[in-house]
C-alpha cells in the first residue's frame, strides 16, 4: 500500500493505534516531526482514507479509520 511507503507514515499510524485520537500537537511532539512535515503526511493519510480527522475548536485531531485499513495491515504495523 503505497501510503504507508514512507517511515513517517507508518510511525504515525501506528502512533494513533496504540494511542487512539491525538490532536495535531501531540502527534508532532511525540514523533518530533517538523509541522510541516507532519501536515503533509497526515493529508496524504487521510486523502487515502487510512485515517480519520475530527475538530473540536480549533484543535484538529486524527484517528485511524480501523475499518478502513483492515485488521491486515495493522496487524503487519506492530
Amino acid at each position: 500500500m503505497g501510503m504507508l511507503s514512507h517511515p513517517d507514515r507508518i510511525r504515525i499510524v501506528q502512533l494513533l493505534r496504540h494511542s487512539g485520537p491525538l490532536e495535531v500537537r501531540q502527534i508532532r511532539e511525540s514523533l518530533q516531526l517538523p509541522a510541516s512535515r507532519l501536515s503533509q503526511h497526515l493529508t496524504l493519510l487521510k486523502t487515502g482514507r487510512l485515517l480519520t480527522e475530527r475538530k473540536n475548536g480549533r484543535q484538529v485531531i486524527y484517528d485511524v479509520d480501523e475499518p478502513s485499513v483492515g485488521d491486515w495491515l495493522l496487524q503487519g504495523l506492530d
